[in-house]
């Protein structure tokens, strides 16, 4: 018995593994997705602080910063990578080609030279999409149902690949919808303010929101332009429709981070990225704000409220 015991104690415990997150927003606007990861690593029966730790970095909305900040990351050399959408990946994947990197929110991982395919990435990134085609259709058609008088539509987009591939299918699907629509491309925060007042120039009735850092962290901005000039808006996500936007049509992030924790606990078992298949969104969620309805004296025909998966009052 003694000697049993002894064998025991000499036994190393699991080493606590080291996982780095970057992001292009900053810590409050990731903290649901983070608090979803750790919830679906507790599943797992990994808890943070025992048997794994998240040096998380932020790159605040400053695109320019990411780089060096990935650098930072990559030079810890921890065990695996964690990122949320493209362009915080974009440079990840270009510095690390040997540390496993996990996206929960990616776009077009194949289009972007990411990975061989979406069965069989062959890299060291995999993880899950949270963009489909015909999403801005979806959103486009939502919107005409929800306000039907509304004719011309004003899409803000970010600068980057994903952003452009969202603004060309909306402008496609416009015609189907019989709505016109107007692209304005934001590279910079101070590009929000000009974007409001060209869209009012413009006689815009309502605005679409594409996924993109930029868009998303400036979005109590937007909220504040939005609520000025009582334009309806569809948002890219379910957290921007419980912060204070008016209407949203998305998969779940939230739900994105959750599974993500699948793929990181597989790879910290042993488990190529390259052979892990990337996930697409198979669920999408219509979440309406009736409190931010109201504060912009905005109806909402009753159909959509019936026909929307949660309704924020």
């Amino acid at each position: 018995m003694l000697a049993a015991g002894l064998r025991a104690e000499a036994q190393p415990q699991a080493r606590m593994r080291r996982i780095g997150y970057l992001s292009g927003a900053n810590a409050q606007n990731n903290a649901v997705f983070l608090a979803a990861f750790r919830r679906g690593m507790a599943d797992l029966r990994r808890e943070d602080g025992t048997d794994y730790v998240i040096d998380a970095r932020y790159a605040n909305g400053i695109s320019e910063a990411l780089a060096g900040i990935a650098a930072e990351l990559v030079a810890t050399q921890p065990d695996l990578l964690l990122t949320a959408g493209d362009p915080p990946l974009v440079h990840l994947a270009r510095m690390t080609s040997t540390i496993p990197i996990v996206f929960a929110l990616g776009s077009d991982p194949v289009g972007l030279g990411f990975a061989a395919s979406l069965r069989r990435p062959a890299s060291n990134v995999t993880g899950l999409v949270a963009l489909a085609r015909d999403l801005g259709a979806k959103r486009l058609q939502l919107l005409k149902d929800a306000f039907p008088r509304v004719a011309q539509v004003v899409v803000l987009y970010a600068s980057d690949a994903p952003g452009l591939a969202q603004w060309k299918d909306i402008e496609e699907a416009a015609p189907r919808a019989k709505l016109r629509v107007t692209g304005f491309e934001l590279r910079q925060a101070a590009d929000i303010e000009q974007a409001f007042k060209r869209s009012t120039a413009s006689g815009a009735q309502a605005v679409i929101l594409t996924q993109g850092f930029l868009i998303s962290s400036q979005r109590h901005a937007i909220f504040d332009r939005l609520l000025r000039a009582k334009l309806p808006a569809v948002w890219p996500t379910d957290v921007h429709a419980e912060d204070g936007g008016l209407m949203s049509y998305a998969p779940s992030f939230r739900e994105n981070f959750r599974r993500a924790a699948g793929y990181v606990d597989k790879i910290l078992k042993g488990a190529k990225p390259g052979d892990l298949p990337i996930e697409q969104p198979v669920k999408f969620e219509l979440v309406v704000n009736l409190k931010t309805a109201k504060a912009m004296g905005l109806t909402i025909t009753p159909s959509i409220l019936v026909r929307a998966d949660r309704v924020i009052e």
